[in-house]
């Protein structure tokens, strides 16, 4: 924020920052089709591969349609970019699978998905990198 201006009001816009589950212990019906789920290893070892899937709609499908589908996934280790997924409309599934391979310690993989009418959603998974 430039000194001088208010702060962004993003109270139920949608488009205005990264959308997350509020409680993920509780999701709401919107938050269960848009929140990524990752699917990886709690622990892995430094400078082996290991494969992570990213699905959208896991807990509840999203829809796939030309009105409304999942634009792209990315993968993230804590804010380090990994890897990206496109997705088109009717013809793609929101599900990517990754090969990773890291050099040094992270805490998290993140995942963030754009759904052309919901916006931007984050979804996290805890991770130990083990020298």
């Amino acid at each position: 924020m430039c000194e001088g201006q208010e702060p962004l009001q993003c109270e139920g816009d949608l488009f205005c920052g990264v959308n997350s589950a509020k409680d993920p212990a509780d999701m709401t019906d919107l938050e269960k089709k848009h929140v990524p789920v990752i699917t990886a290893p709690d622990s892995v070892q430094k400078d082996e591969c290991f494969d992570v899937t990213v699905e959208v709609g896991k807990h509840l499908a999203h829809p796939n349609e030309r009105e409304h589908y999942i634009h792209f996934v990315e993968l993230y280790a804590d804010h380090t970019f990994l890897g990206r997924a496109d997705f088109t409309p009717v013809k793609t599934c929101p599900v990517a699978r990754f090969c990773v391979r890291l050099d040094h310690i992270h805490n998290q993989l993140r995942a963030l998905e754009f759904c052309n009418l919901h916006g931007m959603w984050e979804g996290g998974k805890g991770l130990q990198v083990t020298p």
